[in-house]
């Protein structure tokens, strides 16, 4: 079984080798159509290492994707280098994907996971609209409600019941900042 670090970092790369492959495919063909081999080959040789696991052959791949890249920089449509959070909104359908095929799907009891759902946006929801919530508090609800989700997609409710007890806290946090 792979540590799921691993995995996480498998999709990572594969993330972003699909995105900069993307992005050079239409910048290449623009450009000259005989260009557009060392790019694609490089994609193709990242893809494959992702397949078979080979986590540091893949991130040389990357490197040399982001190189290419480099080129244009500055252009509208680069796809730099994102935040946090949209990070992992951009990796989470990779990792979950490569997660199952890892591990196979969870036993999910569907009314627990439905009430961890509930809870986390019940949650979410209330902590956005206290007045006293500064922007940190609101982006670190969306933040934990959007991990506890995370986790009951994959079946992993531990993980999710965990992330519900971080958003209590910060609802309780939240609470106490105004007195009351």
């Amino acid at each position: 079984m792979a540590d799921v670090y691993y995995i996480w970092r498998l999709a990572e790369a594969a993330q972003q080798i699909d995105l900069l492959a993307g992005f050079l495919a239409t910048r290449h063909g623009q450009r000259d159509p005989g260009v557009r081999g060392a790019p694609a080959e490089c994609a193709e040789a990242g893809r494959a290492a992702v397949a078979a696991g080979r986590l540091e052959e893949a991130l040389d791949r990357l490197d040399d994707l982001r190189g290419h890249a480099a080129a244009w920089e500055g252009h509208p449509h680069h796809p730099g280098e994102p935040g946090a959070a949209e990070h992992d909104a951009r990796v989470w359908d990779y990792a979950k994907d490569m997660l199952r095929a890892e591990h196979g799907p969870a036993p999910t009891y569907l009314p627990t996971a439905r009430d961890i759902v509930g809870q986390l946006r019940f949650l979410q929801r209330e902590i956005c609209a206290r007045p006293q919530a500064d922007a940190q508090a609101r982006a670190d609800a969306h933040y934990l409600a959007g991990r506890g989700a995370m986790a009951v997609e994959i079946g992993r409710l531990g993980a999710a019941r965990k992330e519900l007890r971080r958003l209590r806290a910060l609802a309780e946090k939240c609470t106490g900042a105004d007195g009351g």
